[in-house]
């Protein structure tokens, strides 16, 4: 077990940093961070830290706000715990009330089953099959209240060689997940993807993925009134090489109209 001393936490600030002041990063999705204490020691200055499942487990799910951006928190997706082990969502509306209203849901998804058919006698697929309808039920609900929204987070999952493959006809046993969420049923249920098209830019030396699990997914609507989009992927600094930092690093899209 490694555990971090004030000069890795003084990196991982120096990133978060980086992300509100050179970045411009509004919101971030955070996963196995133990509450807003914990991430206050990474998230100093600038931001707003709240949202956290309600979580015994230290890996919990929440978000940074850069301050001065309204939100309320909407209560955990408890639903996406599909066996009292894995994790809930966290779910936040960003400018609740004006033009600007987006809802977002942070998720980090069983863990294990990255490809291949959902369906296969694996017990991460299966639960990862088990937690799909429950991201489709929370998406084709704000499609039907006209509400923007954007998933993001850790899916634990390919989602490039994922989105090739159909769903399958039950969508309460699905054999794929980008196709069971992005179906346009109902209409407008229809999912733009961050990495889509983007090489893989590995976090420091030592990543050793060769592809996104990482990602944002953002509905038609909320792409319709962003048309001018930026990705980016933020990596540590060479200079903290052998430190003890994450083995994910962030994933940014900028939205611009």
């Amino acid at each position: 077990m490694n555990c971090r001393n004030a000069a890795d936490f003084d990196a991982l600030a120096r990133s978060a940093q980086a992300l509100r002041q050179r970045e411009g990063v509004d919101v971030v999705a955070l996963q196995e961070v133990d509450g807003p204490e914990a991430a206050r020691q990474v998230f100093r200055q600038g931001w707003q830290l709240d949202c956290f499942v309600r979580r015994a487990h230290p890996q919990k799910v929440g978000f940074a706000i850069r301050d001065g951006i309204p939100y309320r928190c909407n209560g955990d997706l408890q639903a996406l715990d599909i066996d009292g082990g894995t994790r809930a969502g966290a779910d936040v509306t960003l400018w609740p009330g004006t033009r600007q209203e987006v809802r977002l849901l942070a998720v980090h998804l069983k863990s294990g089953c990255f490809d291949g058919k959902l369906d296969r006698r694996f017990e991460p697929c299966a639960r990862l099959r088990q937690q799909v309808p429950v991201v489709e039920a929370w998406i084709d609900q704000r499609v039907r209240e006209g509400v923007a929204f954007a998933v993001l987070g850790d899916f634990n999952r390919h989602l490039d060689r994922d989105a090739r493959y159909p769903a399958g006809p039950d969508e309460a046993a699905p054999f794929n997940l980008m196709q069971a969420w992005s179906d346009n049923d109902p209409p407008g249920a229809e999912l733009l993807r961050a990495t889509e098209g983007q090489p893989y830019l590995r976090c420091d030396a030592d990543d050793r993925h060769s592809r996104y699990i990482d990602d944002i997914l953002i509905d038609r609507k909320l792409a319709a009134r962003n048309s001018n989009r930026r990705f980016a992927r933020l990596p540590y600094d060479t200079a903290d090489q052998g430190r003890t930092l994450s083995d994910h690093c962030p994933v940014i899209w900028s939205l611009m109209p």
